[in-house]
């Protein structure tokens, strides 16, 4: 099952209400989301849910289990969200869709980091950015990295832009 993976505020991530209550829950629980709604959205692609899931698992092969608590807060919701702020991980209840799982932005960064400097990883958009180009290449891409690289990158590039921006990095059902 794909997740779309994209950055900006609520309101304009999701459609209409949803939206409008995704950016309550938020703000009750956190109290900034109102900051965030300004941040016009931007897509970065899709992951499937079982790349996603295999790069928490290598990630928790190589780090620990206990060394990425964000990273596996959201993995496998329906719905996730990293938000950039230091908080603890947090599943809260949506009336539709199922609940928001909930995790840090920053820690993300660092659990990304983390791995990156174990498998030998770039974490500047430049060259994410040409992972990403090789593993589009018809003839060298698939097996050129592996696939949890390239799920690596997907995610590196949108969260170095939700950090840019200030605003959350989403996982989309």
């Amino acid at each position: 099952m794909p997740l779309s993976v994209a950055i900006g505020g609520a309101k304009g991530t999701f459609a209409d209400q949803v939206g409008s209550e995704v950016a309550r829950v938020l703000d009750r629980a956190f109290g900034a989301e109102g900051e965030w709604e300004g941040v016009a959205v931007r897509h970065f692609g899709e992951l499937t849910a079982d790349l996603l899931a295999e790069l928490r698992r290598r990630a928790a092969e190589e780090l620990g289990e206990h060394a990425v608590p964000n990273l596996s807060g959201v993995v496998g919701a329906k719905t996730g969200v990293f938000l950039p702020a230091h908080v603890q991980t947090i599943t809260l209840p949506l009336s539709q869709g199922g609940p928001l799982c909930c995790a840090s932005l920053p820690g993300l960064r660092e659990e990304l980091a983390d791995l990156a400097n174990r498998w030998d990883l770039p974490l500047d958009d430049a060259s994410l950015l040409e992972l990403l180009r090789v593993a589009d290449d018809p003839e060298d891409g698939p097996v050129s990295e592996p696939l949890e690289v390239i799920t690596f990158a997907r995610l590196a590039l949108a969260a170095n832009e939700a950090v840019r921006r200030d605003c959350p990095l989403w996982l989309l059902d």
